[in-house]
């Protein structure tokens, strides 16, 4: 709690001039009444001044409760810090109680929101009178962005009944005072496309994996402990069991950075580009984890920017770099450790791509370039997954209203050409929509 600083209203001068001016008026018109009257200016200073009044004692608690809750299978706090994902509404009730033996007539209390964080509803301040020990909450909501954010004390401030002590101070706050919002995804379900590294998506080819596949005839160089022991036994016939080989799957995280990704929902809603980053990093983040090479291509105006799949710790820097970049609409110059090449990024995105990559493209669709993206892609043989945020939801204008439905039809479109299409409504969780829209690990 900080030192209060006390504001003492300068009325003196004010009473003072009031008490000259009436009791002059007394005295002309020779009345006694005005001349008493003329006191009373004065006595209410003294009694500001002069009077015994105890400080105002107060009890301050702040709880913060995700809007989310666990239905994306994350608890909503870590480590005593509510957590949410980018987008998400934490609400946050701030509780002042009077704790004094006298009442407070004029309490004015303004939370400690983060700059960082808008808030979306309600309002962080009130102003009340409060009995001993009566409690006042102030309740609002706001949306979280990317980081740890830290509140503030509230800020309160309190009169005395005549109006003329202000004391201001900044009261300390019990329960929670974080929110983070780095997330990171547990589980995302894959596809088929596989490459020649070991890994956990099962393949129509013996090796020696874990699951069986077939018995053939033995080979001279087979391993010992391949040879069908039982079978050997009872028809002394030689032969081999294979498994089913597991390969690892390549993947590629495609990002639209195009200028037409700045568009948000609402201004105080994060911008598609934003939106697409922060669910491209969280895929990343889960197939790198699970040991699947992972790279991501920014499709920019004219030039994409490459970080080829890998698992290594070079390629999860570079991988966060780049995202910063698009994220932050960051310049990359000479410096950049990216692959940058000035070209029509969409006709020629598949020389960018291996062969046999699973394609993940995080864009919201307002505009055809993007139905022409994955239907290239998928003229070329590529798997698909569509990761698409709504930038045209929480708005009542007909401009809004079209712009939604011509969205709707490119996104059917993207089905039409055979992938996998989430149509990202902001008010679910993305944990939840990548692990119930993708589906379950499929064979090649």
């Amino acid at each position: 709690m900080t030192d209060r600083d006390i504001d003492r209203v300068g009325r003196g001068e004010l009473a003072a001039a009031a008490t000259l001016s009436i009791a002059g008026l007394g005295l002309a018109v020779g009345s006694q009444l005005l001349v008493a009257a003329a006191t009373l200016p004065l006595w209410y200073v003294a009694a500001a001044v002069l009077g015994t009044r105890e400080q105002a004692i107060l009890r301050v608690r702040r709880e913060l409760s995700s809007n989310s809750g666990d239905e994306d299978g994350r608890s909503a706090t870590s480590d005593e810090i509510t957590t949410g994902d980018p987008g998400d509404t934490i609400t946050v009730r701030t509780t002042v109680q009077n704790a004094g033996s006298e009442p407070i007539v004029d309490l004015r209390a303004v939370d400690g929101v983060p700059e960082e964080l808008p808030v979306v509803a309600g309002t962080p301040r009130t102003c009340v009178t409060l009995d001993p020990l009566e409690t006042a909450t102030i309740e609002y909501e706001v949306e979280l962005r990317r980081g740890d954010h830290a509140f503030d004390d509230p800020t309160i401030r309190t009169r005395d009944l005549t109006g003329t002590v202000t004391e201001t101070w900044s009261a300390d706050a019990a329960g929670d005072d974080a929110v983070r919002c780095s997330p990171v995804v547990e589980t995302v379900p894959l596809g088929g496309g596989t490459n020649d590294y070991a890994g956990e998506v099962p393949t129509d080819e013996g090796s020696s994996g874990v699951e069986f596949y077939s018995v053939r005839e033995y080979e001279p160089g087979d391993p010992v402990g391949a040879i069908d022991w039982r079978r050997y036994a009872s028809t002394r016939d030689l032969a081999t069991v294979e498994h089913r080989a597991e390969r690892a799957t390549r993947i590629v995280c495609v990002v639209d950075a195009r200028d037409s990704q700045h568009r948000a929902a609402t201004t105080a809603r994060p911008p598609a580009i934003e939106l697409s980053a922060d669910a491209a990093e969280r895929t990343v983040a889960a197939l790198v984890a699970a040991g699947h090479p992972t790279g991501v291509v920014g499709v920019h105006e004219n030039r994409l920017t490459t970080v080829p799949p890998g698992t290594d710790p070079t390629t999860r820097r570079q991988t966060s770099r780049l995202l910063d970049a698009i994220r932050g609409s960051e310049r990359l110059g000479y410096w950049s450790p990216f692959r940058t090449a000035t070209t029509n990024s969409i006709a020629d995105i598949d020389r960018t791509l291996p062969g046999e990559a699973q394609v993940y493209l995080f864009s919201s669709f307002v505009d055809d370039e993007s139905v022409a993206l994955v239907e290239r892609l998928r003229a070329q043989g590529y798997a698909v997954r569509v990761v698409s945020p709504d930038v045209t939801a929480d708005a009542d204008d007909a401009a809004t209203r079209l712009a939604a439905l011509d969205r709707g039809t490119r996104l059917a479109r993207a089905r039409a050409a055979g992938a996998g299409v989430i149509d990202w409504d902001r008010d679910q969780p993305l944990g939840l929509v990548l692990r119930t829209a993708l589906g379950e690990v499929s064979r090649r």
